[in-house]
């Protein structure tokens, strides 16, 4: 990691601020958390000190003193009796803060037993306000002023934070600023209004609040029309996300926000700066010379800006640390090396102004070509280029530009492949073209912000006003050079669960994906090779020499090295090319992966050696372990596991050696969590006998009981070539129930979101964001492997969507054809949208990957019958 800090000039750290009340922190975070958030808020002027579980919080309580507790509310666990309140009691006075992540919904009694809980996905900017506000809340000073915010909306208040201690600085500056009032009811906010009375220097309140035990519509109403009559010079605003009220705040009179304005922090801040219209400007800090600067990460790398490094790099932070712990991982294994490539950071505030000063929100919804063109156009500042230029003066590497938005590998919302990642030959003898490239290529990966598969995802796991924002990451490309093209042999995915074991695996050891050449194989879903790490010689997605033939990868992908225009190929494949395996028979990773077809004996020889046709199986890596990367890979798998304490996935790279007999490299590029089951959905012998479908293959956990709506492939009519016209089909009725947030059941054949439209259909997650449950039907229509390793597929299971397949030639069974009380609401041909009187029940046993779907009407007509 060095190297890139030699290319960049490193800002030391800050010192701690003088008056600071809150000098030392304890945060407790679950362990794949912790490095990453070690990296988003350093340095920092707190000595802050991490428990990775409630017990451990409790222990180092009895032995350190502390000013404020942080607690994720993924590290809750009652069953060890060590609670908040427990926390508490050891020391009574401390405050303690409850962090939920992003689309929490209230819980009262975790309201009662934390002095504060906000929403919190990693920012920087949040947790700075967060401790301030803490600070201000134990200030003693009775003649400070204050700024009441009157807001019971935990989104709100974790939202307006920030954006109000922005205001604050703003309008007030100086060594004393007003300190934050936070009341969430009409009672409390009264109270708080005559505490303070002429120290107040503006009261800002929702609309809609809690007032003698219920919810009233007009209580922000009452409260400033109390103060506008009592204090009619004091500054107030009135906020609601309901823009009728509008008229009810002229009324007041007072300003409106509006909170579902896109935006609404810019709005709040306009208040903030009316403010200082008739005070001195004088005193007020200046920017500082460097507004992005530029840092060194405790994970090693190197991260430009203030804001967060997003949920991807923290993922690269929690990878390094766990390397750094267990160096026997890597010495076991002397015929590999193993490395974390280096990697540049652009935090998010990058992004945030980036898409302010150009005005580039309101592309939002507009057609793609004019969004990604509108990104394009808008320059970068003039420092963050200096970087970039800088950076790229100590390397041509080949360079992939990636995503690493807050929410992108979360514990709690591990979504993957939502957002671009671009590839850059970075050789051009022009370095001015160079950092165009670059440029072009952060730009783009911001656009993908904005695309309307994301916006819909954020919007159906997160809750206005939360925003996504985006950091970049820019590493080094793994693989080498092959005449024009540049690749890495091997590509994989490895996830230490698996939820379609076979040949005597078992679920908790794993599975991995290989392919030939760059990655871009694995995210779309594309043509792999499947192995489990403890069996790699076992290929049961193979019956035999015919499915070799047909079922194994004949396409990768490169980067192309030569000849490439001077604006590069951004918008196909992200500057990758497709090529077929004929064109690079005679390229090292070919000669040592591939085997050859022997028509003659009708069998395959696990060596490219011999006259044939060429198939890729991996024989020289996983039948003779030259080298033993299933056994390197299984041994990273389980300790990236044991560490995270939970199911991960990883993705890495393995290269030929650079001379004969030297040691493979392998590159790991990133690890993410995964979903996993944690309570048994009890499946019956009854619900076995009952089912429309039964499945020994399922992904998911729980019980759904409303689902009416079934959206199925019509197997009489169903025509290979015509999947993209089913994909539209889909589309529409999608976009209709949308309309009335009708869930429903998506059921057909082949690979669900493949990009390969001959292996399924090639939907996206915006075309199919209603479906509450999946099934792939497995029947021969289509021969295409289960769809799980692809970033479509790993979409789906972060919003909880069960996925069943249903395998021909076992015990699985499925019949959507005789539902009772099922009617045919829209047939477009290829896809047909049924629906029922009585829902479906669904059942998910996620331990045992079993899973059925139950027709309730036909099991209430059963019983009518007797």
């Amino acid at each position: 990691m060095d190297k890139i800090t030699e290319k960049i000039k490193v800002r030391p750290e800050n010192s701690h601020s003088p008056g600071i009340q809150v000098r030392s922190i304890l945060f407790v975070s679950e362990p794949y958390q912790l490095p990453g958030l070690k990296a988003d808020i350093h340095p920092s002027p707190w000595k802050i000190t991490y428990a990775v579980s409630m017990e451990e919080a409790a222990a180092l309580l009895g032995k350190a003193d502390f000013n404020l507790v942080f607690i994720e509310m993924q590290t809750l666990d009652h069953k060890t009796g060590i609670t908040i309140q427990h926390l508490k009691g050891l020391c009574p006075g401390l405050p303690v803060i409850l962090l939920a992540p992003p689309g929490h919904c209230k819980n009262r009694s975790l309201e009662r037993d934390a002095d504060h809980i906000f929403i919190w996905s990693g920012t920087p900017e949040v947790f700075h306000a967060m401790v301030r506000f803490i600070e201000d809340q134990r200030c003693k000073d009775t003649t400070r002023r204050a700024v009441l915010l009157v807001e019971d909306s935990l989104e709100y208040a974790s939202f307006f934070l920030p954006a109000i201690y922005k205001g604050i600085d703003t309008a007030f500056p100086g060594a004393r600023p007003p300190r934050l009032v936070l009341a969430g009811s009409h009672e409390t906010a009264m109270a708080r209004f005559r505490e303070l009375g002429n120290r107040l220097e503006c009261v800002l309140s929702d609309t809609r609040l809690p007032w003698q035990g219920r919810e009233a519509s007009g209580a922000g109403i009452d409260i400033l029309s109390t103060i506008r009559r009592e204090m009619p010079e004091l500054p107030i605003m009135l906020m609601s996300a309901e823009s009728a009220n509008k008229t009810r705040a002229e009324s007041i009179p007072a300003p409106f926000l509006d909170k579902n304005a896109k935006h609404l922090g810019p709005n709040l801040h306009e208040f903030f700066r009316s403010l200082t219209a008739n005070r001195p400007v004088g005193g007020r800090n200046t920017l500082p010379k460097d507004l992005y600067p530029v840092q060194t990460c405790p994970a090693g790398f190197t991260r430009i800006g203030n804001g967060s490094i997003g949920g991807k790099a923290r993922g690269l932070a929690f990878l390094a640390q766990t390397l750094n712990r267990r160096p026997d991982l890597v010495a076991a294994y002397s015929e590999m090396t193993v490395n974390i490539p280096d990697s540049l950071i652009l935090c998010t505030d990058i992004f945030e102004d980036f898409v302010r000063d150009n005005g580039l929100a309101r592309f939002t919804g507009r057609p793609l070509a004019d969004l990604v063109q509108a990104f394009i156009d808008a320059p970068l500042t003039g420092e963050v280029l200096g970087h970039l230029q800088t950076y790229l003066a100590g390397t041509c590497a080949p360079l992939a530009v990636r995503s690493s938005s807050l929410l992108e590998d979360a514990v709690t919302h591990p979504c993957a492949g939502l957002y671009k990642t671009y590839m850059i030959p970075n050789n051009h003898a022009d370095p001015d073209l160079r950092l165009s490239h670059l440029a072009t290529a952060v730009k783009l990966v911001y656009a993908s912000a904005y695309y309307k598969n994301a916006r819909a995802f954020i919007r159906s796991t997160t809750a206005h006003p939360f925003r996504e924002s985006m950091a970049v990451m820019i590493q080094e490309t793994a693989g080498s050079r092959h005449g024009d093209f540049f690749y890495p042999a091997i590509s994989g995915t490895a996830h230490s669960l698996n939820f379609y074991p076979a040949a005597n695996a078992k679920a908790d050891e794993g599975v991995l994906n290989l392919a030939l050449g760059l990655g871009h194989t694995l995210a779309q879903g594309e043509q792999s090779f499947r192995v489990f790490p403890k069996h790699p010689q076992a290929t049961p997605q193979f019956s035999g020499t015919r499915d070799f033939l047909e079922k194994t990868q004949n396409r990768f992908y490169a980067l192309r090295m030569t000849g490439y225009p001077e604006t590069l190929r951004f918008g196909i494949c992200s500057n990758l090319e497709r090529r077929d395996l004929s064109q690079a028979l005679n390229e090292a990773p070919v000669k040592t992966l591939a085997s050859t077809y022997m028509p003659v004996e009708d069998r395959i020889r696990d060596t490219w050696y011999c006259r044939g046709p060429k198939v890729i199986t991996f024989a020289q890596v996983l039948k003779y372990g030259a080298p033993p990367l299933t056994a390197l890979v299984n041994d990273l798998m389980t300790a990236l596991a044991h560490a995270a304490g939970g199911p991960i996935e990883l993705e890495f790279t393995a290269d030929l050696p650079d001379r004969s007999g030297g040691p493979w490299k392998i590159s790991l590029l990133q690890v993410r969590p995964m979903s996993s089951p944690r309570d048994t959905s009890l499946i019956t012998r009854a619900d076995l006998d009952e089912a429309v479908c039964v499945s020994t293959s399922a992904l998911g956990n729980g019980t759904l009981d409303t689902i009416r709506d079934i959206i199925y492939v019509n197997p009489e009519v169903f025509e290979g070539g015509k999947t993209p016209d089913m994909a539209q089909q889909i589309s529409r009725i999608n976009a209709e129930l949308a309309k009335t947030n009708r869930r429903f059941l998506l059921a057909g054949p082949g690979r669900w979101g493949s990009s390969d439209p001959w292996l399924g259909i090639p939907v996206d997650w915006q075309q199919i964001s209603g479906a509450g449950a999946i099934v792939e039907i497995r029947d021969g229509t289509i021969h295409a492997d289960a769809s799980w390793g692809s970033h479509f597929f790993n979409t789906i299971t972060a919003h909880g969507v069960p996925y069943i397949t249903v395998n021909s030639g076992t015990c699985d069974r499925i019949d959507l054809e005789n539902l009772a009380g099922c009617r045919t609401v829209r047939d477009e041909g290829f896809i047909r949208h049924m629906r029922l009187n009585r829902p479906l029940l669904i059942k998910i046993d996620g331990k045992h990957s079993r899973g059925v779907i139950i027709d309730a009407g036909r099991a209430d007509n059963d019983i009518q019958d007797q």
